[in-house]
């Protein structure tokens, strides 16, 4: 594996350093133990869970992913490497493959594991604070968020949130973890994965269980009487709720019957939603203002989208950022300044920055 180092003067040269990926420093390998025992606990605790809803990820994991990578390192390369795209494909999966496999292995096993948590959680504490965060939310704000949020965005505007809240987070959630996988920058790279490891199993596993609650939009049918009944009338009126209306539906029935389906799981607090899109801002502030200011509005809008959509209560996302900077902070306290880590500051797959030498383009 090459190195980029910048010296004085603009000259750049690539020193070879050991592959120090994943696995090959004692972060990175109790990171894989915990990765690892997490997904075990799941298959442990509903065997018959985790491994339907393995096979139940499997296909949109094969189909998925090489899509967003091909399309992630066609824009890379077109961007860095242009007089040659294809070599830059080409090269970075030749180089970097070995290192991408377990990370995306590992992010497999943790999601399946995270669904399989996730739907067991009224099994185990039934839902119960819903009362007490709604209340919260109308005593910090003095009226319900959704009404708020409602009243100052147009129905055409909610596009754009409904739109990101959905399919844009998603893709950003892959491809950031994507990116990741594939990126030579060791320190760095596991200050992400970390990060990434804890949100989920403290957000998502944990304070989801000690905070068991459904959120706003399964209110009234689960705790009965008209609490958010203008929450539902106003995503009734919104023609572009259908898919809001589609896969709470989808979930509730899931929930129903006990079964485990695909995405399934009903849990509002803390909103994993606005804790991958905060922690997705802190990764892309190293990567200069253009790119902080970008992670942080998307931030601002998915945070905003939980509550718009009905999905969360506000003070779900309000937890998750406080959660994520913590564990951003102590990540870079421990992993950063950890001896067995080297940074080697690359911004890019190694190819591009190659080929950016050659036509003179400057790299992040």
């Amino acid at each position: 594996m090459h190195a980029h180092t910048g010296q004085n003067g603009g000259d750049r040269r690539f020193a070879d350093l050991p592959d120090l990926d994943i696995a090959a420093s004692r972060s990175g390998w109790l990171l894989t133990a915990l990765c690892l025992a997490y997904a075990a606990l799941a298959l442990y605790l509903q065997p018959g869970r985790y491994l339907y809803l393995s096979q139940s990820y499997a296909q949109p994991f094969l189909l998925f992913l090489p899509a967003l990578l091909a399309a992630g390192l066609g824009v890379v390369g077109l961007t860095f490497a242009r007089p040659n795209p294809t070599r830059f494909m080409l090269d970075t999966l030749k180089r970097r493959w070995l290192a991408a496999a377990p990370v995306i292995l590992l992010f497999f096993l943790c999601v399946t594991a995270f669904t399989t948590f996730k739907i067991t959680i009224p099994d185990i504490v039934p839902f119960y604070a819903d009362p007490m965060l709604a209340e919260l939310d109308l005593q910090l704000h003095g009226t319900d968020p959704w009404a708020w949020a409602h009243g100052i965005v147009s129905e055409p505007v909610s596009a754009v949130i409904f739109g990101c809240y959905g399919f844009g987070w998603l893709l950003q959630w892959f491809g950031i973890l994507l990116f990741v996988a594939f990126w030579n920058s060791p320190a760095r790279r596991l200050r992400y994965l970390w990060a990434f490891a804890l949100t989920t199993v403290l957000c998502g596993t944990v304070l989801a269980t000690v905070l068991s609650s459904a959120g706003p939009i399964f209110f009234d049918q689960l705790h009965g009487g008209d609490r958010f009944a203008g929450l539902q009338t106003a995503l009734a009126h919104n023609g572009f709720a259908t898919s809001v209306h589609v896969y709470a539906d989808y979930l509730l029935a899931a929930y129903q019957s006990g079964r485990p389906q695909l995405g399934g799981g009903i849990s509002a607090m803390p909103s994993m939603h606005v804790a991958i899109a905060t922690l997705n801002a802190f990764f892309l502030t190293g990567f200069g203002r253009r790119w902080a200011a970008f992670g942080w509005s998307f931030a601002a809008l998915i945070l905003f989208g939980s509550v718009y959509t009905g999905w969360h209560y506000a003070v779900d996302g309000y937890l998750s950022i406080l959660v994520v900077s913590l564990l951003w902070y102590l990540t870079g306290r421990f992993v950063l300044s950890s001896r067995d880590t080297v940074d080697i500051g690359l911004a890019a797959p190694e190819p591009a920055l190659r080929q950016a030498e050659m036509v003179g383009a400057r790299t992040l």
